[in-house]
């Protein structure tokens, strides 16, 4: 069995490591790195936005030593060393956890599953903090349990008060590596009052009834308050910096930094995804069928031998109180954050942590159902009985739980059979995990950084990349935008006043309006983003800016770097004639811009037209127009614009009908109290007479070509006439 731990570390430790090379660094990863770049220079992780980065506030000190001695080109490697390290090291504890509380088959299904989790290798080749949370939470729970057991119970291998001590030192660095991991609390306080109460002999008191437990009580307070304090000192989303107000106040600013992202939230819908992405993968699914039907074979037993024996405490339950402890903390962990947090944050990725848990579950499912398979029950008197009586006293012990009887050639034979249909599930899932899913943004910065100019401007999701990668080229707080349109209220700071990004301080760009006047306002802009962002973070408008106004300039695995174009036309950032059209209840035209598509040389220019103050164009010239929307309410019809160039008999001569950003950002899409800029390009008639022209404006639906009425309508037809018409002249004048 030890070599088959050590095959079961080795390859743990391989497979992180070609992780740890094969992939690009997970965006939150910057943040860590950048974290711990501020622990080596001011002795705390405090971002240059001011804002104390408390989360993984353990990892981020662990972290930093590795960043002292890291350059550019290895900095992402080594700053995930301590995650493989610990990674690794987690096998063969679960091992010797599942051996210490089930059985030697039980701890070696829990080490071999968690070496090919998908999600135990990705974060354990990470500079995150999951793989430290997860070493933490397995630990946690040992200490727990073995600080319940009373005399009526398995003789523990550490003394139990000095568990229980030990254990609230571990939750007080678990809560300040993982803080999701609060929600693990009831549940084992709720497995510790059981395991107590089942092993404590009839006469004596459990160890919650003792007077330490009211000491003990007081730390457990003390460490979450602690832990939630840390929290809270952090900013969670939408909070100011915590000032120095009245002990009521601070409570109640505690009691908000847990509840903002809780409540008895009864979303069927949420809860059904969130179970199926976390047990509906193939690599899990049958596995929770295992576990399930594990836990319903020593149930049934329990039962039968309770009505056989009149139990009324339950006493002679056939498995290890540990495998009843494991379903209570990992099962009443799942109800929790099915029915006790928001949905935003009921995501696999903060369960990842409890994962070796599972894996234990499922390692004493298998044996109980290896006994029956095998001929074996799971109990009996040759070392299968979970539980064995010992004396007058009651005393119980551990046994082979659910694996002796197995025989020498059943062993084997079953761990091949398991073993092969986990890898058969497990290798589109592992493919995945291999196929370096995140973008290579640190690709795209170091791309930026190599022809980055005086007064150029970079916008960007990932602040923390740029500060990290580009720190030493320019400067965060006049060359860099925080630019994200969609559900940025998260990621900023001070968001209802001057709102920044949480990490750099970098302004907040978060219109297709302020996007477009960040390029008008520099020599040069650059934007980096990635193909899975862009679609989610960013609507039409933004996107139709983007097409228009910049190039792509270079692409590598999802990432994309944007430049503006050297010859492009800038769309105007404010309209240069307000006017006040209301289309029906819905839309508003709050103003326009005409201009020329293609700027005149010095030859062309048309001075009198000048002179007089007047736009002028000549005839083939490409006029552009910027029409300037507003939404007053959600509209739920995709709108057509139209704008039409018409002489003074009121003939058509020139016309562009267009959905609006050729269809990119539709008006069904538009969010009420927003405005929208939308240039519009008319190419005009080589043959156009000169003389006075004027402008149309209108919308209407491509399928019934009804048009949207126009209030205090001048024209007749539910068209807004622009106030100042366009000249055209001869090209001689």
């Amino acid at each position: 069995m030890t070599v088959a731990v050590l095959v079961l570390t080795a390859a743990a430790f391989v497979l992180r490591l070609a992780y740890l090379f094969h992939s690009h660094p997970f965006i939150d990863e910057f943040t860590t790195l950048l974290a711990a770049q501020s622990i080596l220079s001011r002795g705390l992780p405090v971002l240059p936005s001011g804002l104390f980065y408390e989360h993984g506030l353990v990892f981020s000190y662990l972290v930093a030593p590795f960043v002292a001695l890291a350059d550019d080109e290895t900095l992402f490697r080594l700053g995930r060393l301590p995650s493989l390290v610990i990674g690794t090291a987690t096998v063969p504890l679960l091992y010797w956890v599942g051996r210490r509380w089930l059985s030697p088959l039980a701890g070696l299904v829990a080490a071999f599953l968690l070496v090919f989790s998908p999600e135990g290798i990705v974060w354990g080749g990470r500079a995150r903090m999951y793989a430290l949370a997860q070493l933490l939470v397995l630990l946690l729970a040992f200490l727990v349990y073995e600080g319940s057991l009373g005399e009526g119970g398995p003789r523990p291998r550490i003394a139990p008060r000095k568990a229980r001590w030990l254990a609230l030192l571990t939750l007080w660095a678990l809560l300040l590596t993982q803080f999701g991991a609060l929600i693990l609390v009831p549940p084992l306080l709720i497995g510790s009052l059981v395991v107590g109460w089942l092993t404590c002999p009839k006469g004596t008191r459990p160890w919650f009834a003792r007077r330490a437990a009211l000491f003990e009580g007081v730390g457990l307070i003390i460490v979450v308050g602690s832990g939630v304090l840390i929290k809270r000192l952090g900013r969670p989303l939408g909070a100011a910096s915590l000032g120095g107000g009245s002990v009521g106040g601070l409570v109640e600013e505690l009691i908000g930094t847990v509840s903002y992202q809780a409540g008895l939230v009864l979303d069927g819908e949420s809860a059904v995804k969130f179970l199926a992405r976390q047990f509906g993968v193939p690599h899990h699914l049958w596995l929770t069928l295992v576990a399930v039907i594990g836990g319903g074979i020593a149930l049934a037993v329990w039962l039968a031998a309770r009505r056989s024996a009149g139990s009324s405490r339950g006493g002679e339950w056939p498995a290890p109180y540990s495998f009843l402890y494991l379903w209570l903390v990992f099962g009443l962990s799942v109800v929790e954050m099915i029915l006790l947090l928001q949905p935003w944050r009921r995501n696999p990725r903060y369960l990842v942590m409890a994962l070796p848990l599972f894996y234990l579950m499922v390692g004493g499912g298998v044996g109980l159902i290896a006994g029956l398979v095998l001929g074996n029950r799971g109990i009996g008197e040759s070392g299968n009985q979970g539980i064995r009586e010992s004396g007058e006293q009651g005393n119980r012990e551990v046994g082979k739980w659910g694996s002796g009887g197995i025989g020498r050639l059943g062993f084997p034979v079953l761990m091949v059979v398991f073993m092969g249909v986990q890898a058969a599930l497990l290798v589109p899932d592992l493919s995945v995990a291999y196929r370096t899913p995140e973008p290579a943004y640190e690709d795209a910065f170091r791309y930026v950084a190599d022809r980055w100019g005086p007064g150029d401007m970079l916008l960007t999701m990932n602040t923390s990349g740029a500060g990290l990668l580009l720190g030493d080229t320019f400067n965060p707080s006049a060359e860099l935008g925080f630019a994200i349109q969609e559900d940025a209220r998260q990621f900023l700071l001070d968001a209802d006043s001057q709102a920044v990004d949480r990490w750099l301080g970098a302004p907040w760009i978060g219109t297709a309006a302020d996007f477009n006047k960040a390029l008008n306002e520099h020599r040069r802009s650059w934007f980096v983003i990635d193909t899975i962002r862009l679609p989610v973070y960013y609507r039409g408008d933004w996107l139709a800016v983007l097409e228009s106004q910049m190039d792509r300039v270079w692409s590598h695995d999802d990432a994309l770097v944007y430049v503006t174009r050297p010859d492009r036309v800038p769309v105007p950032a404010d309209p240069e004639m307000p006017v006040d059209a209301h289309f029906g209840d819905v839309v508003a035209l709050n103003g326009y811009s005409v201009g020329r598509r293609e700027e005149l040389t010095p030859e062309e220019q048309i001075g009198s037209c000048e002179l007089a103050g007047v736009l002028c164009f000549k005839p083939g010239d490409a006029l552009q127009v910027t029409l300037f929307w507003e939404t007053l309410a959600p509209v739920d019809v995709d709108y057509t614009v139209f704008l039409h160039v018409r002489d003074g008999q009121g003939k058509t001569l020139a016309q562009r009908d267009n959905q609006p950003f050729d269809g990119l950002y539709p008006t069904s899409q538009w969010q009420p109290g927003e405005s929208i800029a939308q240039p519009l390009v008319v190419e005009l008639p080589g043959d156009l007479a000169p003389g006075s022209y004027s402008l149309y404006v209108g919308l209407y639906r491509l399928d019934t070509l009804a048009r949207v009425s126009l209030e205090d309508d001048a024209s007749g037809e539910n068209a807004y006439v622009l106030d100042e018409p366009i000249i055209i002249v001869s090209g001689e004048q």
